[in-house]
């Protein structure tokens, strides 16, 4: 309670209460050697306290209220806060293909690519240790000997983005007419280019292929990344998983077919638009990647050699000696063994035929730590 008589903290307050001012010795006490006067029995900050606390700013920075040891985001840097809620060091800076968000790197792929995580050092199994190794013109007799396919663990140690669909026809038509892509020629009656722009061009070989990818900042896959991406690695027979395929999963050739190739299909020959078969996806956290097993066989990156057996990092198995490439997925024209997950195709690099055609990945890059936002 206010004493009627008391010198009140504030001048107004001792005015209305009419208070007489007391004499002061000039060093903030009264002649009795009181401190600052208390309302109610509580204390009062005197004026330099209650001037610094109006001066000291708002706490800011991405650790702003948040608990020592906790992650945020400084720019596309993941760091750990300190106590006094400022940044204390920097755990990672997320790749290229990533955004910082809420103390992690997230994906970040373009439109129209989807995000494939690293394997992990767990890594997953390739090979099934089924097909034989044979591949030789008939003029040498040489059919190849032993297995292609032994299993062997391999680990991908970097995300990347892929293609959600083939490449498709209207897509190299873009190509072609702004950055120098060489336009399949319309040699058969399959061919989608250019007048089925959304679906997969085909009658394409590798360097048609690969210069497309590159036009594009982007790259044909490696066998590794292909087949990581069509089964996250748990050992799936096709990229939907077990269930037998029908023409809902994908456009292949249901019956057994009598020669290698045919005019057959779901469709009754020739690729469908790409996305065309849902059921058939690959779903990954970012997104579906669609007709990883039929529509059109797909280019990929390594030479058509039996795998070695041994564990690998991030294989890439490129011969310059060796013009025979690995495709991948299958065709319209195959058969449900043809669009096995595993199941390893091998073309010469000019082969082109109207069940060949191909996607690009984006690799991730390492960001300049000194260039990101600090």
């Amino acid at each position: 309670m206010i004493r009627p008589c008391m010198r009140l903290w504030l001048p107004a307050l001792a005015a209305l209460a009419g208070c007489a001012q007391q004499p002061s010795d000039g060093n903030g006490k009264d002649d009795a050697g009181a401190g600052p006067p208390a309302i109610d029995g509580g204390d009062v900050p005197d004026a330099s306290t209650t001037a610094t606390a109006a001066a000291t700013p708002e706490e800011k920075g991405p650790c702003a209220g948040k608990a020592e040891g906790a992650l945020a985001c400084e720019g596309e840097s993941v760091v750990r806060c300190a106590g006094t809620g400022r940044a204390q060091e920097a755990v990672k800076t997320c790749l290229d293909i990533e955004r910082c968000e809420a103390g992690a790197c997230a994906p970040a792929c373009p439109k129209g690519e989807v995000y494939v995580p690293a394997t992990g050092p767990a890594g997953f199994t390739m090979g099934k240790n089924l097909s034989a190794y044979g591949f030789g013109n008939r003029k040498s007799g040489y059919h190849g000997k032993g297995r292609a396919d032994l299993p062997h663990k391999v680990v991908l140690t970097k995300p990347f983005c892929m293609d959600q669909t083939e490449v498709t026809a209207g897509a190299m038509k873009k190509c072609v007419e702004e950055k120098g892509c060489k336009a399949p020629q319309r040699t058969d009656r399959w061919i989608t280019y250019p007048d089925k722009p959304d679906y997969p061009v085909n009658l394409v070989d590798y360097p048609m292929s690969k210069y497309y990818c590159e036009q594009y900042d982007k790259r044909l896959p490696t066998e590794a990344q292909w087949e990581w991406a069509a089964t996250g690695g748990d050992g799936r027979s096709w990229p939907w998983g077990e269930e037998e395929p029908t023409c809902e999963h994908t456009d292949f050739t249901q019956a057994i077919l009598i020669s290698p190739g045919g005019d057959s299909g779901c469709h009754g020959g020739g690729p469908s638009k790409v996305g065309a078969h849902p059921k058939g996806d690959k779903i990954w956290p970012d997104g579906p990647i669609h007709d990883l097993a039929g529509n059109v066989w797909e280019w990929v990156i390594d030479s058509y050699v039996p795998y070695s057996g041994k564990d690998e990092v991030d294989p890439v198995h490129e011969r310059a000696n060796i013009g025979t490439r690995v495709v991948r997925g299958g065709g319209w024209n195959r058969s449900g063994r043809g669009i096995l997950a595993a199941f390893r195709g091998g073309a010469i690099w000019t082969y082109k035929v109207p069940g060949l055609g191909f996607r690009c990945v984006r690799n991730a890059k390492e960001r300049d730590a000194a260039l990101t936002p600090r």
